[in-house]
């Protein structure tokens, strides 16, 4: 069995994991003691996970559900959900006439290049402040640059020599729409694809209404985890996500928080995946081998020598 990804506590992930909320707090409430008082709980809870030693994940997760609960907050990123979907749509067709002429391997990589690109819009990463006005130079920049983990010919042979199954792990609302050009290239080699969003809203992840009346509704079957939470966590995810983890022949996962949480599902099922993603917190790029900065399309499990 190949050694599971982990991404374990660290002093850094405190100044992180408070940062972050400088996003979240402001959006539920412009009240001032309010947000005293909202600091005041999430210091304590980050307290506790450290006295706990309870990993960044799980405990990023917590302070966010009771921040959530005691807000009486339901989507509170919504307004930035609907801009980076709108930025992503304005972006998309110009990406989409620059990837056009190409063919073959050479598209599918341009497919994963806008993948990532909508990687960039993530609000819940501190030190990461994503610019909605330049996706398509990020775009770009990313297929000039390429890929520092690059496993993308792998997964190339294996959408391109065999059928079946493949679910697709999504990320972020607005980000989804950089994923149609992947969904449509995958379409098109005969996968069956379903495309797994959030069971209730969490931060910017997308849910069902992100995606409504958008072509990722023709591309794909849609289901959700059934996780309030980043990512799919094991403890939050529902029998119904696992029966189609089980059921998969190939898992596409993007984004950081699926590269925190979904290794302990992989791993039982030893499903392959692949992990595409901007690697921009840098304790989570060390874990899979990469730096800030960094385009990632990384196998798990690797192959092993023979």
């Amino acid at each position: 069995m190949s050694e599971r990804i982990q991404v374990p506590l660290i002093p850094d992930c405190a100044p992180c994991i408070m940062s972050s909320l400088k996003t979240l707090v402001p959006l539920l409430t412009s009240d001032f003691e309010e947000q005293a008082e909202y600091f005041a709980v999430a210091f304590s809870l980050l307290s506790e996970g450290y006295e706990k030693r309870i990993d960044p994940a799980p405990l990023s997760i917590k302070i966010y559900q009771e921040l959530y609960r005691k807000a009486g907050a339901n989507d509170p990123y919504v307004q930035i959900k609907r801009e980076s979907t709108e930025a992503a749509l304005k972006a998309l067709p110009t990406i989409e006439k620059k990837i056009e002429p190409l063919e073959g391997y050479n598209l599918f990589r341009a497919c994963l290049a806008t993948a990532i690109t909508g990687n960039v819009i993530d609000f819940s990463t501190a030190g990461h402040d994503p610019d909605l006005e330049r996706l398509v130079e990020t775009f770009d920049d990313i297929l000039k640059v390429g890929f520092a983990i690059d496993d993308s010919m792998e997964l190339w042979q294996k959408l391109t020599t065999s059928k079946g199954n493949l679910l697709f792990l999504a990320d972020n609302a607005g980000e989804v729409i950089l994923d149609i050009p992947l969904l449509r290239f995958i379409k098109d080699l005969v996968w069956t694809i379903t495309f797994i969003v959030k069971g209730r809203p969490m931060v910017n992840d997308v849910t069902r209404e992100d995606i409504h009346g958008t072509e990722i509704e023709q591309l794909v079957n849609i289901a959700d985890s059934g996780a309030w939470a980043h990512g799919v966590p094991l403890r939050f995810v529902s029998e119904e996500f696992l029966d189609l983890v089980s059921k998969s022949d190939l898992v596409i996962s993007k984004g950081q928080a699926n590269i925190e949480t979904f290794p302990e599902i992989q791993q039982r099922t030893m499903v392959e995946t692949y992990y595409i993603t901007r690697a921009k917190c840098p304790h989570i790029s060390q874990a899979i081998g990469a730096k800030k900065g960094d385009n990632v399309v990384l196998k798990q499990p690797k192959q092993r020598n023979r």
